[in-house]
């Protein structure tokens, strides 16, 4: 693989990425005050941008000599990462021509191997246009993305240009496609898919998340990017928001997601 943001995407989060296995990722993300919620805990994000790069590079191992590109994951969560570090252990459990699928355990690895979350993930087989060195690094090998210089207090929406507008429900999150958030294929980084809903659903009231599904449609390739909540339901214990994001410069529907909490 190769491009600057290759390395300063997953680089801002602190992750680092080792090859577990012959089909098999591990990624890790330490416990740091730009990454974490008021309470101290890992921000949902966070946790979607680790599982995101340990399911993709799992799922691309499968299928080599093609990669992968998400179409679809699902998290649920069943607790929070306090301690520190994050682990996401990740292995293709279903490789194919066209599909190749990844699940995941995410554990906090400090608060004795405690289960954070639960994961599934799909992806699309594409051939790549760039060196996937991971196929090519033997078992055990790690990979620390390089960190981009950023101010002490900058944020995660800062260091990707996203903001938001609006009140409620009727907020929209928006972000650039630039150097900051393109991936590889010259798209929209998946990862960063959960900074934009994340703040939509914080902004509808869903502040913890306890179940996520990402449904990948459409590549972003003209940007800018826009995210709302276009639902929200009300259960018995928790509420339902559903959030579109969207090819604003394309008029197109890109990413389905679900949150509730």
């Amino acid at each position: 693989m190769s491009g600057e943001s290759y390395e300063t995407i997953p680089g801002r989060y602190g992750i680092s990425v080792t090859r577990s296995g012959p089909v098999a990722a591990t990624t890790h993300v330490p416990i740091e005050p730009g990454l974490c919620g008021p309470d101290g805990a890992l921000r949902p994000a966070v946790v979607l941008m680790a599982i995101d790069m340990a399911c993709g590079m799992s799922a691309g191992l499968g299928v080599v000599p093609n990669w992968t590109v998400t179409a679809d994951t699902e998290v649920r969560f069943v607790g929070r990462c306090m301690v520190g570090p994050l682990r996401v252990d990740a292995r293709c459990v279903r490789p194919g021509r066209h599909q190749s699928l990844a699940e995941a355990r995410v554990h906090d690895e400090g608060a004795d191997d405690a289960l954070v979350a639960i994961v599934t993930a799909n992806h699309g087989v594409l051939k790549p246009e760039w060196d996937t060195f991971m196929a090519n690094t033997p078992i055990g090998s790690v990979h620390r993305f390089r960190r981009p210089g950023i101010a002490a207090d900058g944020t995660l929406e800062d260091s990707f240009g996203i903001h938001t507008t609006g009140r409620g429900r009727d907020s929209v999150v928006s972000a650039p496609l630039d150097e900051r958030t393109r991936n590889p294929w010259g798209i929209f980084h998946g990862g960063l898919t959960g900074l934009l809903v994340e703040n939509a659903a914080k902004a509808a009231g869903i502040g913890e998340p306890t179940d996520i599904v990402l449904r990948f449609m459409r590549a972003i390739r003209q940007g800018p990017v826009e995210a709302r909540v276009v639902e929200l339901l009300q259960r018995d214990r928790d509420s339902l928001a559903t959030v579109e994001v969207r090819d604003r410069g394309a008029d197109r529907l890109a990413v389905m997601a679900t949150v509730s909490g």
